[in-house]
C-alpha cells in the first residue's frame, strides 16, 4: 500500500518538472513497459508462491529450491526477450505505434528495467510461498522510494539537455528502483543460507507440520512439457488476466472520445478533457482503496493453497471469510465516502469540481474492484487460476458494451463510460463469487458479511454529509478534511458499537516463514 501511494504522489511534482507534453511522452513509454512486464512476469510471483506453499504443505521441502531455480530461468528468458523487444524495437514502437518519435530514448531507457523486475518477481513469490511477506514488502517499498528519488534527481540533471533527455531520465528511475529491489531480495535470500543444497533455515523459521502419511498422488510425466511447464502455464493464465485489465482501459481510451464526438457532438478537445476527468482523476481515485484488497489477495494465495493441500476445508473457509470480511470492512465505507464527497474531493485534490460528477458515477467500482481482487486471490489459491481470467474477459465485454451504448446518450456522456467501468467489474466480481460458491463449494455468506459494515457505512455517510454542509461556508477544503475525519471516527465507533471488530484476530496469510 505504501509503495503504490508513493508512486501516485510522485506524479504531482513530476508533472511540474516535465509539464503536460513531457508527461505525455512519459506515459507512452510506461504503457508499453507495463505491457512488457505483464507478458514477462505478471503471473510468475503468484505461480511461484502457490508451488512453494504446496511443496511445504506436503513436506516436500527438497523441491523448493528447484521451483525457485526454474522460476529464475523463466524470468531470465522472458525478461531478456521483452528487453530486446522494447530496446531493439524502440524506433518502430515510438513512430509506428505511439506516433511520437521523441519517445525512442524513453523506451530504450525503461527497457533496462524489465529484466530486474522479472527476477525480483521470482524471489518475491518464493518468500510469499512461505507466507513470509516481510522481504517482498520491504523490497517493494525500497524499490518505490529509490525509484522516486532517482527519477526526480535524473529529471533535474537532464532537464537542461532537453525534454527527451529529461523524460528518459525520469523513466530510468524504474531501472534504478528495480535493481535496488532485486539486490535487497538476493541479499535476504543469501543471508539466510537458503541457497545451500539441502538448505538450512534460520532458527526462527517454522516449517508446517507434514500431513499424515497417505498415498502419493500420481504425477504426470509423459507429455507434461518438462519441469517448467506447470510454472509457465500458471504464469500465463495470470498474465492473461492482467492483460485483459489493460484491455479494459484501452477499450475506454478508444471508445469514450469517439462516442463523445460522434454521438454527443462534442469537439475533440472537449471529449479529451472529459475523458481526462474520468480516467485521469475519478477512476484512479475510486480504485485507490482497492490497494488494500490487492494486499489481501497477495497474502491469501499461499495461505489458501497451504490449507487446501492439507485437506482442511474448514480452515480454507475461515481464511476466505476473513479475507472477504476485511475487504468489505474497508471498501464499503470508502465507496460511500466517495459518493457523498465526490465534488468536494475533486475540488480539493484536482482543482476541478466538475470531475466529481463522473467520480460519483464510478464510485461503486471501489467496492467491486476490491471484491474482484480478493476473490481472484481465493480462486488462485484453490488452483482455479483460469476462472478470474474468464471473469475479466466477460467484464471486458460488459465494459465495452455499456460504454458504447451509454456514452453516446446526451444525458450521460462521459458518465455513461463511468457506468461501463462499474458494469465491467460487477460482472468480473460476480463470476468469481459464483465460482467460489459453486466450483470451490465454499458456502461463504457474503450478504451476512456485508450487512453490518454496510449499515454502519450508510450511517457514516449521513454524518459526513451533515458535517460538510455545516462547515462548507467556512471553506471547502477545511470542510472536506473535517468531514473525512468525522466519517472515519463515526465508522470506527459504529463498528465498535455493533460488534464489527469481533473475530478479527489474524490476517488471511498468517503463518510462518523463513527466518520469521
Amino acid at each position: 500500500m505504501l509503495s503504490r501511494l508513493l508512486g501516485g504522489l510522485a506524479r504531482i511534482p513530476l508533472t511540474r518538472l516535465l509539464g503536460g507534453e513531457g508527461m505525455g511522452i512519459f506515459q507512452m513509454a510506461h504503457v508499453l513497459f507495463n505491457l512488457a512486464v505483464t507478458f514477462a512476469v505478471s503471473g510468475l510471483c503468484v505461480a511461484v508462491s502457490r508451488q512453494v506453499a504446496a511443496a511445504q504443505a506436503h513436506g516436500r521441502t527438497g523441491e523448493v529450491g528447484g521451483i525457485l531455480g526454474r522460476a529464475v530461468l523463466l524470468a531470465t528468458v522472458t525478461g531478456l526477450g521483452f528487453w530486446a523487444v522494447l530496446d531493439r524495437g524502440a524506433a518502430f514502437l515510438a513512430t509506428g505505434v505511439l506516433g511520437e518519435p521523441r519517445a525512442v530514448s524513453a523506451l530504450r531507457s525503461i527497457a533496462l528495467a524489465v529484466l530486474p523486475v522479472s527476477l525480483a518477481a521470482a524471489l518475491k513469490g518464493y518468500f510469499q510461498g512461505f507466507l513470509d511477506m516481510v522481504p517482498p514488502s520491504v523490497a517493494q517499498v525500497t524499490e518505490q522510494v529509490v525509484r522516486v528519488a532517482a527519477m526526480m534527481w535524473l529529471v533535474v540533471v537532464f532537464r537542461e539537455a532537453g525534454l527527451e533527455r529529461a523524460v528518459a531520465g525520469a523513466v530510468a528511475g524504474n531501472t534504478v528502483g528495480a535493481v535496488a529491489s532485486l539486490a535487497l531480495l538476493a541479499w535476504w535470500y543469501a543471508a539466510r543460507g537458503l541457497w545451500r543444497p539441502g538448505r538450512r533455515v534460520s532458527p526462527g523459521f517454522r516449517l508446517p507440520a507434514p500431513p499424515r502419511p497417505r498415498r502419493a498422488r500420481p504425477r504426470r510425466t509423459a507429455g507434461s512439457g518438462g519441469p517448467l511447464a506447470p510454472l509457465a502455464r500458471l504464469s500465463a493464465a495470470l498474465a492473461l488476466g492482467a492483460f485483459i485489465l489493460g484491455l479494459m482501459d484501452a477499450a475506454q481510451t478508444l471508445l469514450v472520445p469517439w462516442r463523445l464526438q460522434s454521438s454527443a457532438g462534442l469537439s475533440a478537445a472537449k471529449a479529451t478533457y472529459l475523458y481526462g476527468q474520468l480516467h485521469g482523476m475519478a477512476y484512479p481515485l475510486a480504485g485507490l482503496p482497492a490497494i488494500v484488497a490487492s494486499a489481501i489477495a497477495t497474502a491469501l494465495v499461499p495461505s489458501v493453497t497451504e490449507a487446501t493441500e492439507r485437506r482442511q476445508p474448514g480452515e480454507v473457509l475461515a481464511r476466505v471469510e476473513l479475507a472477504l470480511r476485511l475487504t468489505l470492512l474497508l471498501s464499503l465505507p470508502a465507496t460511500v465516502g466517495l459518493v457523498v464527497l465526490a465534488r468536494p474531493l475533486s475540488a480539493m485534490l484536482f482543482g476541478i469540481p466538475e470531475a466529481g460528477v463522473p467520480l460519483a458515477y464510478v464510485s461503486a467500482a471501489c467496492l467491486l474492484i476490491s471484491v474482484q481482487q480478493t476473490t481472484s486471490g481465493v480462486l488462485q489459491g484453490l488452483g482455479l487460476v483460469t476462472v478470474p481470467v474468464w471473469g475479466l474477459g466477460a467484464g471486458l465485454v460488459a465494459n465495452a458494451a455499456v460504454t458504447y451504448l451509454l456514452t453516446g446518450l446526451p444525458g450521460l456522456g462521459v458518465n455513461g463510460a463511468a457506468l461501463g467501468i462499474v458494469a465491467g467489474f460487477a460482472v468480473a466480481a460476480a463470476v468469481n463469487l459464483v465460482a467460489v460458491r459453486e466450483r470451490a463449494r465454499l458456502r461463504v455468506g457474503l450478504p451476512a458479511l456485508a450487512v453490518r459494515p454496510g449499515l454502519v457505512s450508510l450511517g457514516m455517510g449521513v454524518v459526513v454529509r451533515a458535517v460538510y454542509a455545516r462547515l462548507a461556508a467556512a471553506g471547502a477544503t477545511a470542510a472536506t478534511l473535517v468531514a473525512v475525519l468525522a466519517g472515519v471516527s463515526a465508522y470506527a465507533l459504529g463498528l465498535a458499537l455493533t460488534g464489527g471488530y469481533a473475530g478479527i484476530g489474524r490476517t488471511p496469510g498468517s503463518g510462518g516463514g523463513p527466518g520469521r
